[in-house]
């Protein structure tokens, strides 16, 4: 029998502490853009708004997550 590959593991692309700070981004952006929409302003509006969360949640949580 010939010898056993062996190959190394991948780094991941993200670590976890950048995983979770995007998730919770994206989870506060969409929360902020769906209330948005809801109260009544235009969706080009509610994007904005979702933005502008997304941003700010990312720096908050940056600095709070060691």
């Amino acid at each position: 029998m010939g010898r056993r590959r062996t190959y190394p593991i991948p780094e991941p692309l993200l670590s976890l502490r950048a995983a979770v700070i995007l998730l919770f981004g994206i989870v506060g952006a969409c929360a902020a853009g769906g209330l948005s929409v809801l109260a009544g302003a235009p969706w080009a509006q509610a994007v904005l708004t979702g933005a502008g969360a997304f941003l700010a949640l990312v720096a908050f949580l940056d600095a709070i997550i060691g």
